[in-house]
C-alpha cells in the first residue's frame, strides 16, 4: 500500500504542473467542484499536446506520516502498471500498542496495552460517466486495562464526479472524516491520539450538482449549488487548562461545532480566443446553518481576475470585486466592502512554479504565497503562506474544496499538486470553535535518492480570536514546529523511517510550551500482500506553568493483509 501511495503523489505531482501561459484548462477548474486530479490532467494534457510539450513528473514526492508515525512512503516503486475501469483493494490492519502513558498527564500515569483492528477497502473508478475514489479504514481500539477508553474511530476520504449529461451535467460528491486531539501538542504530521476525552471526530460531506457550457474556445461557463455538512464532536469536547487536565468545569473553550451550508455560485472563464489574456469572473454566495458563530452567519462575494503572460514563464494577475460576510458571536462580524489583489506568477519549468499575491479580503489585507520547485532531479522545495478569516469546521469543509484525491486515496493540494496533511489530522495547537484569523506558513525541503528519501518540514500557525460564541471562551494561539525524515530502503523488502519533531506553542491561557517527538519505524514485506511493522515512539510535552510536563513512549507492532 505505501508505494501504491507514493505512486500517486508522484503522478498527481505531474497533473499539476501547468504553466501560467498556457492555454487555461476548461471548468471544472483549478479548485472546488469536478476538481478531481484526472479530470484536471485530462484538460492539461489536451493543452500540452497542443502545444506539443509533455508534462514530466517531478522525481521527488513529498513524505507523509500517517497515525502513529506510519511511513506511508519509501523509494520510488516502478511504473504503474496499465489502468483499469475499476479497482478494489480490501485489508486488514491489526495492530498493538504498548504505553506507559496513556493519558500524556504530567502527574498521573497510567500505562495501557491496547489493540487497534482496522478493515480498510480502496476503490477507484475511472470510467466513462464516472472518475473518483474512497479511501475507507475504520478502526476499533480494545484496551486491556481501561476498557473506558475502548472507542470506534471513522477515517475515510471520498471523491467522485458523476457525468448525468456528459459534458454539461456532473454531479461532485465529497466526503471525509477523521480524529484530531483537542489539546493539541502532536506533529502535524502525524497524530498519537490515545486519550479518549482528547479526541475530536472531524465528519464533512459535500455535494454538488452543476452545469458546464462552452462558448466554443471564447469562454466556460460554469453555474451550481453545493450542500456541506460539517460535523465536529466527541466525548467531552473541551479545551482543558493544562495537558492531563480534564475536570468538570474547568474550561478553557469548547471545540464541538456543526453546521449545514448552501452555496450558489457561478464561474466564466475566457478560452484560447484571448492569447496570453485570460480572464475569470465569479460570483458565490454561502448560507450557514449551524451553532455558535456559523448561527446565522453567510458569506457573498463576486469578482472578475484577470492574468496575462507577459514573458513565457511570467504573468501578473489583477484582481477586484465586493465581498459581504457575517458571523455572530460577541462582537460579531460584518463586512461590507471591495476586495482586490495583485501578484505575480513564475513558471520556471512544467513543475516548477511560484505565485505571490497582496491584497484585501476578509476585512484586512494580506500577503499570499504558493510555491514548488524542482532543483536538479532529486530535491524540490516547497512553501505557502496565506491569511484567513475561519472557524475549525469551517476549516474543515474548505479542505474538501481546495483538496482533491488522487486515485490512491491521498489527499492532494490542487493549487501545489502535493500530497497534503488535513488541517485536523495532527493537531499542534488546540482547537477552539470561535472565529479567528488565521495565520499559516509551511516550507519543505524533499530529496530522493535510489535507497533513500530526505524531508525537512518548517510549518508555522497563528491564531488569533476576532469573535467568540455566546457562553464561550477563547484565545490566541501561536506555534512553530520542525521535523525531519529519513527514509531508507534497507533491503528490496526492507524499509527504515526515521522521524524526529520539536515544536514551540503559546497559548494566553495556558502560557508556552514545547514539544519534541522522535520514532524509528521498520516495514517488512513478508510476502506480496503482507506486511509487518515495528515502532519504537516517544513524545514529550512541556508546559512552563502548572504540572504540565508529560511524557509518552510507545511501542507498536502490526501487520497489514491485502486482498
Amino acid at each position: 500500500m505505501a508505494d501504491l501511495l507514493l505512486r500517486g503523489a508522484v503522478l498527481a505531482l505531474g497533473m499539476a504542473a501547468v504553466p501560467a501561459w498556457a492555454t487555461s484548462p476548461p471548468l471544472p477548474g483549478s479548485t472546488g467542484p469536478g476538481s478531481l486530479p484526472s479530470v484536471r490532467a485530462a484538460a492539461e494534457a489536451e493543452g500540452a499536446a497542443a502545444r506539443g510539450v509533455d508534462l514530466v513528473a517531478p522525481t521527488a514526492p513529498p513524505i507523509r506520516i500517517g497515525q502513529f508515525g506510519f511511513p506511508t512512503t519509501g523509494p520510488l516503486p516502478a511504473a504503474p502498471g496499465p489502468a483499469r475501469a475499476w479497482t478494489i483493494v480490501p485489508s486488514l490492519t491489526v495492530q498493538a500498542v504498548a504505553t506507559d502513558n496513556l493519558t500524556n498527564s504530567g502527574n498521573r500515569k497510567s500505562g495501557d496495552v491496547f489493540t487497534t483492528i482496522t478493515p480498510g477497502v480502496l476503490v477507484s473508478a475511472d470510467t466513462a460517466r464516472l472518475q473518483g475514489v474512497l479511501n475507507y479504514t475504520p478502526t476499533a481500539r480494545f484496551h486491556a486495562n481501561n476498557t473506558d477508553q475502548d472507542r470506534f474511530d471513522q477515517n475515510f476520504n471520498g471523491q467522485a464526479l458523476v457525468s448525468v449529461v456528459p459534458g454539461t451535467l456532473f454531479l461532485d460528491m465529497r466526503g471525509s472524516s477523521s480524529i484530531q486531539s483537542v489539546n493539541g501538542g502532536f506533529a502535524p504530521e502525524g497524530s498519537i491520539v490515545t486519550d479518549d476525552r482528547d479526541r475530536l471526530q472531524t465528519t464533512s460531506f459535500q455535494i454538488s450538482p452543476y452545469i458546464v457550457h462552452r462558448f466554443g474556445d471564447t469562454a466556460t461557463m460554469q453555474v451550481g449549488y453545493a450542500y456541506q455538512w460539517v460535523d465536529q464532536s466527541g466525548d467531552d469536547p473541551v479545551l482543558a487548562l493544562q495537558p492531563g487536565q480534564f475536570r468538570p468545569g474547568v474550561q478553557g473553550g469548547t471545540a464541538a461545532q456543526s453546521f449545514t451550508a448552501h452555496e450558489g455560485y457561478a464561474v466564466v472563464r475566457t478560452g484560447p480566443d484571448f492569447g496570453r489574456l485570460a480572464l475569470e469572473g465569479r460570483l458565490q454566495a454561502t448560507a450557514y446553518d449551524g451553532d455558535g458563530v456559523l448561527d446565522g452567519a453567510y458569506r457573498r462575494l463576486g469578482s472578475v481576475e484577470a492574468r496575462y503572460a507577459i514573458l513565457r514563464g511570467l504573468s501578473v494577475l489583477v484582481m477586484g470585486g465586493y465581498e459581504q460576510q457575517r458571523f455572530g458571536g460577541t462582537p460579531g462580524i460584518d463586512i461590507d466592502e471591495p476586495i482586490w489583489s495583485v501578484g505575480t506568477r513564475f513558471d520556471f519549468s512544467e513543475a516548477s512554479q511560484v505565485t505571490v499575491r497582496y491584497g484585501r479580503r476578509n476585512g484586512f489585507n494580506s500577503l499570499s504565497f504558493d510555491g514548488s520547485v524542482a532543483v536538479g532531479g532529486r530535491t524540490r522545495i516547497s512553501g505557502r503562506y496565506a491569511e484567513t478569516l475561519s472557524t475549525g469546521a469551517l476549516q474543515a469543509a474548505d479542505l474538501l474544496s481546495t483538496t482533491s484525491l488522487d486515485q490512491f486515496g491521498n489527499p492532494v493540494d490542487l493549487s501545489t499538486g502535493l500530497p497534503v496533511v488535513r488541517p485536523f489530522s495532527g493537531s499542534f495547537l488546540g482547537s477552539q470553535n470561535n472565529l479567528a484569523r488565521i495565520k499559516t506558513a509551511s516550507a519543505a525541503i524533499v530529496q530522493t535518492w535510489p535507497r533513500d528519501t530526505f524531508a525537512l518540514t518548517l510549518t508555522r500557525e497563528e491564531r488569533t480570536p476576532v469573535s467568540v460564541a455566546e457562553g464561550g471562551s477563547s484565545f490566541g494561539q501561536r506555534g512553530t514546529s520542525a521535523g525531519f525524515t529519513w527514509s531508507r530502503s534497507l533491503t528490496p523488502r526492507t524499509t527504515a523511517v526515521g522521524f524526529l519533531q520539536y515544536g514551540r506553542s503559546s497559548n494566553d491561557l495556558r502560557g508556552d510550551g514545547t514539544i519534541m517527538s522522535a520514532s524509528l519505524t521498520f516495514v517488512h514485506a513478508l510476502r506480496e500482500n503482507t506486511t509487518a511493522t515495528l515502532q519504537l515512539a516517544s513524545r514529550r510535552n512541556d508546559a512552563s506553568v502548572g504540572n504540565g510536563t508529560s511524557t509518552q513512549n510507545f511501542i507498536l507492532i502490526g501487520l497489514r493483509q491485502t486482498f
